[in-house]
């Protein structure tokens, strides 16, 4: 049996015709997989802490008020990998009275930023210096901006980091500064 060029053709693509038909009504394409979801960003590192120690009144806090206490919150974000981080934190400090003088205890209360540069980011213990800015409530002051600084080790432990740190904090009043160094211990997760 002898088919024509024309028979021919029809055949071509009839055949074409039904397998492209095939193709597109065959199972669906599978898709590459999803990349898996992130569930910490690797630039900006979220840690949140508690911090409670003994400060000490400088200048002419001291003249009538003893040692006393401080307790506050810390939230750091740290870049990854590298030796900086930024620092939010509250903190309030308590100074007695010393006896025999008139007056009231005092109160310190700071809300600030700083910036934390650790100088080893090799060693197990990190030491770091670190500085900033805050907004100041002192007994009988006022709200006044000051600033700060210091220097600290933050030793990583299992699921948790503790920090030790030793500061000056200065507030900016009419008189002579507000200043208090409280020595701290930080937990911080």
């Amino acid at each position: 049996m002898r088919l024509s060029n024309a028979t021919f053709a029809t055949l071509l693509v009839s055949t074409l015709a039904a397998t492209a038909a095939a193709q597109t009504s065959g199972p669906p394409a599978t898709n590459p997989p999803a990349p898996t979801p992130r569930t910490q960003s690797d630039y900006y590192v979220p840690m949140f802490g508690g911090t409670a120690g003994i400060a000490l009144p400088v200048g002419r806090l001291s003249d009538d008020h003893a040692a006393g206490y401080a307790f506050g919150a810390v939230a750091e974000y740290a870049v990854a990998n590298q030796p900086y981080s930024l620092r939010a934190e509250g903190m309030f400090q308590r100074f007695a009275l010393k006896s025999g003088h008139t007056g009231r205890d005092a109160n310190l209360l700071d809300i600030g930023a700083s910036v934390v540069y650790r100088t080893d980011m090799v060693s197990e213990a990190r030491p770091f210096v670190t500085g900033g800015i805050a907004i100041y409530n002192a007994t009988d002051e006022g709200t006044r901006p000051g600033i700060n600084g210091g220097a600290g080790v933050e030793i990583p432990l299992t699921g948790f980091t503790a920090v030790a740190e030793a500061r000056l904090h200065l507030m900016l009043a009419d008189a002579r500064p507000i200043m208090t160094i409280p020595f701290t211990i930080t937990i911080r997760f």
